[in-house]
């Protein structure tokens, strides 16, 4: 479609007298429920106010910039109206960022109706583009926002009770695991994130967080936290030993899984690899000696 066909073709414009919207839809080819499009002038877009990603990675914006400088706009933004004439973002910020690098002045858009909040959050579940912490303080913002039991949360979003209960969770976790747990999203899943923020109290959310951060499974940390709970009445953990057992216990499991993958490259083990084998054969058989 031509950018001069596509600022006539604004979906959005109320159907001419005596031409009913099915008839009007059907010029354009959309299905009645299909959400309006149009070319927006991408100054009038208001793109802070309900976004619930807290930050964007330079290195797959610029991945983004190259794929729409080569292929185009793959798919519309999303927006609500906003006063007069304005637009309020509710998905699709990385693209309408690469469209201002790129120095376009307009960007096709889906025009949405309903609470804005509620659309970018839904728009970011559904796509899987929030870490756990974003999830968390988005869900608990849209709660406070209108009022929502968390049954009635579950319904708004989408996602049962007690994965909204699971989600909501992980703010109880201290504010400096929260804020390490931001520069480790690649290694810590939400699963396992949700497991540590279980613990009964802070103690045992930071023990549970100190394996999550060095690689343990949700299931590793589940289990541990059971353990935990199976201490003695006052909670004690003499050296530690419980959480030791774990962590020793994946550990394990982390290195027979890493032998399987050497087994099956054995080709490639040169020189240097073979010396660290070697180095590390030494520190196991003194292991098993202790």
């Amino acid at each position: 479609m031509s950018r001069k066909l596509a600022r006539r073709a604004d979906l959005t414009a109320p159907a001419p007298a005596g031409q009913p919207q099915a008839i009007r839809n059907a010029v354009f080819g959309v299905s009645e429920d299909f959400p309006p499009v149009i070319e927006v002038d991408i100054d009038r877009i208001d793109r802070h106010a309900h976004q619930p990603r807290a930050a964007q990675d330079d290195a797959s914006l610029e991945e983004l910039r190259r794929s729409v400088e080569r292929h185009g706009l793959m798919y519309p933004i999303l927006v609500t109206r906003s006063g007069e004439d304005g637009y309020a973002l509710v998905g699709g910020g990385r693209r309408l960022r690469v469209f201002e690098l790129l120095g376009r002045s307009t960007i096709f858009a889906r025009i949405l109706g309903g609470d804005p909040d509620e659309l970018a959050l839904v728009d970011n579940l559904q796509r899987k583009a929030l870490n756990a912490v974003e999830t968390a303080r988005s869900l608990d913002g849209l709660r406070a926002k209108h009022g929502y039991t968390q049954d009635k949360l579950a319904e708004v979003v989408g996602k049962t009770p007690a994965a909204i209960s699971r989600a909501l969770g992980i703010l109880a976790l201290p504010s400096d695991v929260l804020d390490e747990y931001l520069t480790l999203t690649d290694r810590v899943p939400p699963t396992t994130l949700e497991e540590v923020a279980a613990a009964p109290d802070e103690a045992g959310r930071r023990k549970l967080w100190v394996l999550a951060r060095k690689g343990a499974t949700a299931r590793a940390v589940a289990e541990t936290r059971q353990a935990l709970k199976r201490q003695d009445p006052g909670g004690r953990d003499p050296g530690g030993i419980v959480l030791k057992r774990r962590a020793a216990g994946a550990a394990v499991r982390g290195m027979i899984q890493a032998v399987g993958k050497l087994e099956e490259n054995r080709e490639g083990i040169g020189a240097a690899e073979r010396a660290a084998l070697d180095t590390l054969r030494q520190r196991i058989a003194g292991l098993l000696g202790d």
